[in-house]
């Protein structure tokens, strides 16, 4: 009885073996045989995780020996309904391997980790609606549901891949092409990547090859930097970097040089989505770094128009609004470079033409761009040419660049120029329906002979033909003045044509050219022996303007030149807004000549067409009394300004006395 329970026990033993070797002979036919009929089950899977139609094309493989081993003739993952797509994702002959280490791993770090993919061909089309889904999102998000950090590869092998890129929201269209070859088993990764297409609704044309894509993506604490060299084609700009690339999927970091060149600035700040100034051509150097969400840059040498500039720059987008930081100087800056950034010319670069008959450019300036961010610039500027018109440049220029809360001013400023000095602000605030702008200015000490390019020119000219003595400046002495204007406008045409304030201009210790006022005189004789003995200067006792304008509206309240042989009178107006002209200059000899011609010469028309004409009639007495005297009060009222030494002894207390009846 006690040896019965042995044959039992020996039947369980060969039951149990024989199942062990057909589960054996199971695994062994199913690696042999790739698993095929697994194929349909993961199929169903990972449509229900993508919830869209999930294709393995046959042959399928599947190997679980050692390490799970996936190779398939192609993957199809369907774009979500409404899409005008083939596919999210289409590839043929993929080839996958998993650890079992890294499987286990799963639970605890939440993070796959791949040890190789390798696929011959793969088509991705990234498209997304201006408002409404994107093909590679998967369901309905969950906002209590923890992110899924992207996986990890260790080998990545793609022999043909391509990216079609529709971004409604940012006008993008790109398409990509890749290739790279990369791992820990390999020599140096190599990866190539094009780029072609419209960024932010401007033609890209884009290559970058690195030592790796799966090294930039990288995104491990202490992650080794990457060689990256890249060269983009974007409206015209031109850019180059050469340098090192870590956490491309994280912080971005990177070092390296670049250079740019290009129609505008404010392009290669839509490359980049960040603000700059519409500019002329430009081209530039230096060095680029980036930690994390704080980019600085040091411009060794840059180009704008005809103007050389170099600067040191911090951008911290981690500040809500982003903050850009730094200084800015150079040796020779032209103040004609500057006028694109008020409407001269588009945002890529191109002129902007005003309309028939006006000067002034009415394009509308993209200000409600200012709200982006905030600065504080130093700048420094060796030498400021001020153009033709002007024979001496100022320098230096000092003064800083605010932009706070969308108003953007520039402070502080310090200029010289003619031994002379130029300090205010300028300001303009886009938080307003209309943007408000602001000028608080004032000089002194100014030297006429110095500033005036027309008398160098004059001088120039004379030594040329080989005259032996020099004609006098048209216009000598020491400028001083002071101007508080606001206005209003998106263009430089509304803002000067909704100007409101003041502007009052003098000088002391002058002179002007004797055949300057003979010709405001209309003393025919007078003028014509000045032509032929040569110019002398004249001593001025007093020259003043003191303007007002409102609603872009700008007349004289007192505007005269007075001197021992002549008294000049301005009156009439100067439209702005319309680019009007209606002045009218009275001179009153005080010589007396047969052929003096007491008649105004009137000045009418427009900016674009001046016309210069004398009166028709004769002026009688009474009417240029008229205007000297409408001349008495705000005379007085500023000769404080005019002379803060002495106001009682004056040389304009004599010019004033004359004025009075």
């Amino acid at each position: 009885m006690a040896e019965s329970p042995r044959p039992h026990a020996r039947r369980v033993r060969h039951v149990l073996l024989a199942l062990l070797v057909f589960l054996i002979g199971g695994v062994a036919l199913g690696e042999i045989a790739g698993w095929p009929f697994l194929r349909s089950p993961l199929e169903s899977r990972l449509a229900e995780r993508f919830a869209r139609p999930v294709r393995i094309a046959p042959p399928f493989r599947l190997h679980l020996l050692g390490a799970v081993r996936v190779h398939a003739s192609g993957l199809w993952i369907a774009a979500p309904e409404g899409f005008d797509v083939p596919h999210l994702v289409d590839a043929d002959d993929i080839d996958l391997r998993l650890r079992y280490q890294d499987l286990l791993a799963l639970r605890e770090s939440n993070q796959l980790h791949i040890d190789t993919i390798d696929v011959a061909r793969i088509d991705a089309q990234l498209h997304r609606r201006a408002k409404g889904p994107a093909t590679w999102q998967f369901g309905e998000p969950r906002p209590d549901q923890p992110e899924t950090p992207p996986p990890t590869i260790a080998h990545l092998a793609v022999r043909n891949g391509t990216i079609d890129v529709d971004d409604a929201p940012t006008s993008t269209r790109l398409n990509a092409t890749f290739t790279t070859d990369e791992g820990a088993a390999e020599g140096t990764p190599t990866s190539r990547a094009i780029v072609r297409g419209r960024l932010r609704g401007k033609p890209l044309d884009a290559t970058l090859s690195a030592a790796g894509f799966l090294r930039l993506a990288e995104n491990t604490a202490g992650a080794p930097p990457v060689p990256v060299k890249g060269r983009v084609a974007y409206g015209g700009v031109h850019a180059e970097f050469d340098g090192t690339v870590a956490d491309l999927s994280g912080a971005r970091d990177l070092r390296g040089t670049f250079s740019a060149r290009g129609p505008s600035l404010s392009v290669l700040g839509q490359l980049f989505d960040i603000v700059l100034p519409t500019t002329s051509a430009f081209s530039l150097r230096g060095k680029l770094e980036k930690d994390g969400e704080l980019w600085r840059a040091h411009v060794d040498n840059a180009r704008v128009g005809s103007s050389a500039v170099h600067g040191r720059f911090s951008y911290d987008a981690r500040r809500s609004p982003p903050r850009l930081e730094g200084d800015l100087g150079g040796e020779r800056f032209i103040l004609a470079d500057l006028a694109p950034a008020f409407g001269t010319r588009n945002p890529d670069g191109t002129p902007v033409r005003p309309p028939p008959g006006r000067t002034l450019p009415d394009r509308e300036l993209n200000l409600p761009e200012l709200k982006r961010m905030d600065a504080r610039i130093a700048v420094d500027l060796g030498l400021v040419d001020l153009g033709n018109a002007f024979s001496q440049q100022i320098s230096p220029l000092r003064a800083t660049l605010i932009l706070e809360g969308g108003r953007l001013a520039l402070t502080g400023i310090d200029a010289r120029t003619a031994k002379g000095h130029l300090h205010g602000e300028v300001a303009v605030d886009a938080n307003r329906r209309l943007p408000q702008w602001a000028a608080n200015l004032g000089w002194e000490d100014i030297r006429l002979e110095d500033w005036i390019g027309a008398s160098r020119k004059r001088a120039t000219e004379a030594k040329a033909k080989g005259e032996t003595k020099t004609p006098p400046p048209y216009f000598t002495g020491s400028l001083h003045g002071r101007a508080k204007l606001t206005g209003s406008g998106r263009s430089t045409a509304a803002l000067v044509g909704s100007l409101n304030g003041e502007i009052t201009l003098g000088v002391r210790n002058g002179s002007i050219s004797h055949l300057v006022i003979e010709v405001l005189g209309l003393d025919v004789a007078q003028g014509l022996g000045m032509v032929l003995r040569g110019d002398e200067p004249l001593p001025v006792n007093c020259a003043v303007a003191d303007l007002v304008t409102h609603d872009g509206q700008l007349t004289p309240r007192v505007a005269l030149v007075d001197t021992a042989v002549t008294l000049v009178l301005l009156d009439g107006k100067v439209n702005l807004a319309d680019e009007a002209l209606d002045l009218r200059f009275t001179a009153k000899p005080r010589n007396v000549s047969p052929f003096t011609l007491r008649t105004p010469i009137h000045v009418r028309g427009h900016f674009v067409a001046p016309q210069v004409s004398p009166e028709a009639a004769p002026l009688a007495a009474r009417a240029v009394a008229g205007i000297a005297l409408g001349f008495v009060n705000p005379l007085a009222a500023i000769i404080p300004f005019l002379d803060p030494g002495d106001a009682v002894a004056s040389p304009c207390q004599q010019s004033l006395a004359k004025l009075r009846p």
